[in-house]
């Protein structure tokens, strides 16, 4: 079966395990130009969620009429819901290589905002002693958090915090029990379960749906003093709503790890918000560990496609 892969992170890895499997005529791509001269005959093409434009979709069209699968090694897929899809081609995203070290980010960041670190690193910084700060310190034992969008980065933030002793709420569009929460709930109940919050997670896909899903009404109907997180996409959130809940202290901290656009401008007035940590999208880091994991998941999804046509987290609803 012939595999076309393209994409930087994880290359070395995905493509070592790739060459060792039985069935795979493999062809590494090193630029767009690659992908799209590639595509002939090509049955499973693999690459990253942000090098799908227009301009592939198009070249995926006219091109590639035996492709029968789309396995991309990022999370977010945003991209192909925009672009669109031939409906004969499935996708599956690598959402369950990510995971880990997404959650492991969500819970660091959810530790420096309750622990209060922004102000140890202020005090650190002016080689100073200050503990004003240590009065709004809190604990994660005894928080609810509501995880908005209950899918792999969700659950496992959800089995990395319950031994914190937090009680955590999934929201989710099928609200399907899940073992990994104490409750789950259906996306339609947000505002009421962003009321019970202590802390919010956002870790649902970007659509036409969720775009500024966190504005002012949301930012209103929150729990006074209640923490945000957000990990999945910046268009999620209404930034002047956000930047007014940090500044009225209805919210009493958040913590950004995307951001729209990114980077922000250097004089955008989120960076000078008070209470607010923005790291670069960087919470899937996690260096050879991070990229050997991926390949793993990668190899894995290709064997299976190979003898059954079956894939782990396939993805649904995109359109033609």
């Amino acid at each position: 079966m012939r595999v076309v892969l393209f994409g930087s992170y994880g290359k070395v890895e995905i493509e070592a395990r790739l060459r060792e499997m039985e069935g795979v005529a493999l062809t590494v791509a090193n630029s767009r130009e690659d992908v799209m001269d590639s595509l002939a005959g090509a049955e499973i093409l693999l690459l990253p969620a942000n090098a799908y434009d227009a301009d592939m979709a198009a070249a995926i069209r006219d091109r590639a009429t035996g492709l029968r699968w789309i396995h991309l090694l990022t999370a977010g897929y945003e991209e192909l819901v925009r672009h669109g899809v031939p409906q004969n081609v499935a996708v599956s995203n690598a959402g369950d290589a990510w995971s880990p070290a997404v959650a492991e980010h969500v819970m660091a960041l959810l530790l420096a905002m309750v622990k209060g670190l922004p102000g140890v690193l202020a005090n650190h910084l002016e080689h100073g002693w200050n503990r004003d700060f240590s009065a709004r310190m809190g604990s994660l034992d005894g928080m609810t958090l509501a995880i908005v969008g209950f899918g792999s980065i969700g659950r496992a933030v959800a089995q990395r915090a319950r031994p914190f002793g937090v009680r955590v709420i999934g929201l989710s569009r099928g609200a399907r029990p899940d073992p990994a929460a104490d409750e789950i709930r259906p996306a339609s109940s947000l505002y009421e379960t962003l009321g019970e919050a202590d802390a919010v997670l956002l870790a649902v896909p970007l659509s036409p749906e969720t775009t500024g899903l966190m504005g002012r009404d949301a930012f209103a109907a929150c729990k006074p003093g209640a923490i945000l997180v957000n990990v999945a996409r910046g268009g999620l959130i209404n930034s002047p709503a956000l930047i007014a809940a940090l500044e009225s202290g209805h919210l009493a901290g958040a913590a950004l790890d995307v951001t729209e656009p990114e980077p922000p401008p250097s004089d955008d007035p989120l960076w000078d918000a008070p209470n607010l940590i923005i790291s670069p999208h960087v919470a899937g880091a996690s260096g050879a560990r991070g990229r050997e994991r991926l390949a793993a998941f990668v190899a894995g999804n290709v064997a299976r496609f190979i003898s059954d046509g079956t894939v782990t987290t396939p993805i649904t609803g995109i359109p033609g």
